[in-house]
């Protein structure tokens, strides 16, 4: 649910970011309540069959009260975490949840605003991923955090078939934290890209990855729930393939490999661990745009 513009008109900058964070707290908390009654419809429903099952309606019945197909994270509505900065610190944007089923929303992608716009695809089963986080993270959060720039993380599972899971289990894990507390993605990301050397060939458990998340800093319960039931498995499932067919605001197709790094839609084809060469392709496609002439004025 898009919020009327005109809820806008005559606000700051500053109101309209709380004003769009104040809608998207009451969709989460209308989300949750959501969810809540379908698990209870759902528990009330196989009562039901329990006390009817050789009762001609019970197939009915039990078909009205199957839950709703499940809903991605809140806060990646195109399948993403966006994160900008103001200076001191990093902050998601927040979004409401992607029903299943449904076609995710593309970010925006300005060219002539002066900024650099950063989308990183990682998999956390990749040691590539982890190579490029490990070298380039910090620098690209920097610059994110002054303003400069943005970014936004896509969590995918590509190589599932090799690490029992383990992709799609991490992407999971982050999806769940950009649900309930998307400003603590960076530190989950981080500390994801950090765990793939020693992780192992079936990457880290569940329980493991609790852990993980509660050192990076969030020990939100829910989140634990969330990572121990594998709640957005299926949307990790469905975002990859998504990807796989067409990635937005790009001079590639589709995802292939990961990472893939895109600067203002570029890709970037470098070495993975060489933070020179990083900075340099950044600054060769970013030049262009800070050259280019301001838009027009909307009359």
């Amino acid at each position: 649910m898009r919020a009327d513009k005109t809820l806008f008109t005559g606000l700051s900058k500053k109101d309209r970011r709380a004003l769009v964070r104040e809608l998207a707290r009451l969709e989460r908390e209308e989300t949750a309540r959501r969810r809540r009654r379908r698990r209870i419809a759902w528990r009330a429903g196989l009562g039901v069959v329990g006390v009817a099952v050789l009762s001609v309606g019970t197939v009915t019945i039990v078909s009205a009260l199957q839950p709703a197909p499940v809903l991605g994270p809140q806060n990646m509505a195109s399948d993403g975490v966006l994160l900008s900065g103001n200076g001191k610190s990093v902050t998601a944007a927040t979004t409401v949840a992607l029903e299943a089923g449904s076609t995710p929303e593309t970010s925006t992608l300005d060219k002539t605003d002066g900024m650099l716009h950063l989308v990183v695809y990682a998999d956390y089963g990749s040691a590539d991923s982890a190579t490029f986080d490990t070298t380039n993270g910090s620098t690209v959060l920097s610059w994110v955090t002054s303003g400069n720039a943005t970014l936004e993380l896509h969590p995918v599972a590509l190589d599932d078939s090799v690490n029992q899971n383990y992709s799609k289990r991490a992407a999971n894990a982050v999806a769940c934290v950009a649900d309930a507390a998307p400003d603590s993605v960076p530190a989950v990301n981080t500390a994801l890209a950090a765990a793939q050397s020693t992780a192992g060939a079936s990457g880290l458990t569940d329980d493991q990855l609790v852990a993980l998340v509660q050192k990076a800093g969030e020990n939100d319960k829910s989140v634990a729930d969330c990572i121990t039931s594998g709640t957005f498995n299926d949307w990790v499932t469905d975002a990859t393939g998504r990807a796989r067919a067409s990635v937005p605001n790009s001079d590639v197709p589709a995802l292939k490999t990961a990472p893939l790094v895109l600067v203002n839609g570029t890709a970037y084809t470098g070495a993975l661990d060489d933070a020179n060469a990083f900075e340099s392709f950044v600054k060769s496609v970013y030049a262009p745009a800070a050259d280019a002439p301001d838009p027009a004025p909307v009359e």
